[in-house]
């Protein structure tokens, strides 16, 4: 390569020399450590979301405020405890579904636990969404009896604390089901 080609302006016939492809190799590298580290301060510098892990749930325009809130969120405080009943499912199959809810529980938070005998499924639950007096959980983390072929963590289990004080249930997955749960003591 000639000096005229390799100069910064070719056409000032000085003879300048330009950077070598090492020098902008460096200079490229550099610039780029530079803007990832400004990213870096950036997000660790901005105030944490409300998804972080650990930190507190914070009401959103779809979660209806309550006596069955909290200062700190959403709580399901007014169905904790044990509840009892009987649901039938929309092919005409009856069967069992306790249901223990754990006060303090909030969106997103490990509650307590729900078994249904048909399957059976005994799995952990959590708040998935709350409009009180509607509370939907999300069922995980199956153990005991459960038959694992059959029991499919997710949301869909719907409780409706009705003004007698009972819990009305709907599955909103294949096959739905209702039924009514009551609160037994310990």
């Amino acid at each position: 390569m000639s000096e005229k080609e390799n100069s910064l302006n070719p056409g000032d016939g000085e003879g300048r020399k330009g950077l070598s492809k090492e020098a902008w190799v460096a200079i490229s590298t550099i610039a780029a450590a530079l803007i990832g580290g400004i990213v870096t301060l950036i997000i660790g510098l901005s105030p944490k979301s409300a998804a972080t892990p650990g930190a507190t749930p914070v009401p959103t325009a779809s979660v209806v405020t309550s006596p069955g809130q909290a200062a700190g969120g959403v709580t399901a405080d007014s169905i904790a405890g044990k509840w009892l009943g009987t649901a039938t499912d929309e092919d005409g199959v009856t069967f069992e579904v306790r249901l223990e809810v754990r006060k303090g529980c909030g969106i997103n938070q490990k509650c307590g636990s729900m078994s249904v005998s048909k399957t059976p499924c005994y799995g952990e639950i959590s708040l998935e969404r709350a409009h009180d007096p509607i509370f939907e959980f999300n069922v995980d983390n199956f153990y005991g009896q459960s038959d694992r072929e059959k029991c499919e963590a997710g949301p869909g289990e719907e409780f409706h604390l009705t003004p007698e004080g009972k819990l009305d249930y709907r599955s909103t997955y294949k096959p739905t089901a209702e039924g009514t749960l009551e609160r037994i003591k310990d």
